[in-house]
């Protein structure tokens, strides 16, 4: 499981789905133009909604609440008549890189559980990576956390439509089952993946399609700062690691999210009244000298 993460890890898996590589961009050629890639892209992602079907008569026939294995096939003989998946996916909009990329997901099951996963959140899942001829990339039948912040924008976009599980049972031996995930699927035009680097089974410019089952959400501090880290995406792009500074306060190099002093004035982020009434969320975060910008952002803030 290698293909979701960022360069860093927060520890919470080995091996996850990367959003960008590690590797040297020297010698690189240049990228091409992200709009015109996206065009390509969505030609094929359409062609491949129009053609195929998911095992939907095998879903409804499932014991409710009981996990269920999504599995794409073409339309064509005896499969003529079934429903193509254009019919049945939902679209997103997603705003990245000055491109609006469309984001198609398959919303087989949003979950009976409680909890909807954020842009910032943890989530446990377990999946299956492919590109559009069908080749697996990635996959893991053992439910794995993946930190969302690290992940590729289009996977993070498609489990934050899901709710987690309404039960976890434990099987005695060790392993658990869970009841009502949230189960669907995502696909993903390069420029929400990978878009010109290459990763182990994925070419450059590569379109993605992942199945999933969402079993758990867990809504994180990453830096242990008392503020959300969904409330730290200070521009409101729904990413906590926004280019230009847009995320990093004191322009060091960190982003807010993990980051203890926020505005690098010597004083924890945590001990500038960021978050008076403890619900996670800065709206109520004091502004000693009433210029609008609350004291944990604020260097210039005197205490």
């Amino acid at each position: 499981m290698k293909n979701i993460k960022l360069q860093f890890l927060i520890g919470i898996s080995l091996v996850l789905l990367v959003s960008c590589g590690t590797d040297d961009d020297a010698g690189r050629p240049q990228a091409r133009d992200r709009q015109e890639v996206y065009l390509e892209d969505l030609a094929k992602i359409n062609a491949f909604l129009n053609t195929h079907f998911y095992n939907e008569d095998e879903f409804q026939n499932t014991p409710a609440g009981a996990d269920f294995e999504i599995k794409f096939d073409t339309i064509a003989g005896a499969n003529a008549g079934r429903t193509p998946l254009s019919q049945q996916v939902t679209t997103e909009v997603i705003a990245r890189d000055g491109v609006d990329y469309q984001l198609f997901t398959l919303k087989v099951r949003e979950g009976n559980g409680e909890r909807r996963a954020t842009f910032a959140d943890s989530t446990l899942v377990s999946y299956e990576g492919t590109l559009l001829n069908g080749n697996v990339f990635d996959s893991s039948i053992n439910s794995i956390w993946f930190d969302l912040p690290a992940t590729i924008a289009g996977f993070t976009f498609g489990i934050t439509q899901f709710n987690d599980a309404s039960g976890i049972i434990p099987n005695g031996d060790g392993t658990l089952s869970y009841e009502g995930s949230g189960i669907g699927a995502v696909f993903i035009p390069s420029g929400l993946g990978y878009f010109d680097r290459t990763q182990t089974g994925i070419p450059s410019y590569s379109s993605l399609i992942f199945t999933f089952k969402l079993r758990s959400v867990k809504t994180t501090d990453h830096d242990g700062d008392g503020i959300l880290s969904k409330f730290e995406d200070l521009n409101g792009d729904r990413s906590v690691r926004s280019s230009n500074f847009a995320d990093d306060t004191d322009e060091d190099g960190r982003f807010n999210y993990l980051e203890t002093d926020d505005d690098n004035d010597g004083i924890l982020t945590k001990n500038e009244n960021a978050d008076p009434n403890g619900d996670g969320n800065p709206s109520d975060a004091l502004d000693t000298d009433g210029d609008g910008i609350p004291d944990y952002l604020d260097a210039r803030t005197e205490v």
